[in-house]
């Protein structure tokens, strides 16, 4: 039987760099089980996902990978920025939290994480 909730669910965006992993892996354990939403890590290329801990089963993992000649945070604000477009509506949405944390490299590119954050 499924049980009804109370309240909005919450809903997470974690962006950053693997240098960043050690904060990354802290949100991590911090969510409850209830959350869902996305996980964007950036590495270069050729290297693998790092370990993480568990996490809530509805929080996907999205490697997003640094080429050679690519700017630290490039195509991770391309990430953040798409997410920013499927998911942030122009109304709030009083059916979830929503919690957002970038890292560094993140905040240093993303061309539309101004406007995402506003619209919070």
């Amino acid at each position: 039987m499924r049980t009804r909730r109370s309240g909005p669910l919450p809903h997470v965006l974690i962006a950053g760099d693997v240098a960043e992993l050690d904060s990354v892996r802290a949100l991590l354990s911090l969510l409850p089980v209830t959350a869902y939403g996305q996980l964007y890590l950036e590495v270069d290329e050729g290297h693998d996902l790092p370990e993480l801990p568990a996490r809530p089963a509805r929080v996907g993992v999205t490697a997003i990978v640094r080429r050679p000649g690519d700017a630290t945070g490039e195509r991770l604000s391309v990430a953040v920025d798409a997410w920013g477009e499927e998911w942030m509506g122009d109304v709030p949405d009083g059916t979830r939290e929503l919690s957002v944390w970038v890292g560094a490299s993140v905040r240093v590119a993303a061309r539309e994480l101004e406007g995402l954050l506003e619209r919070l």
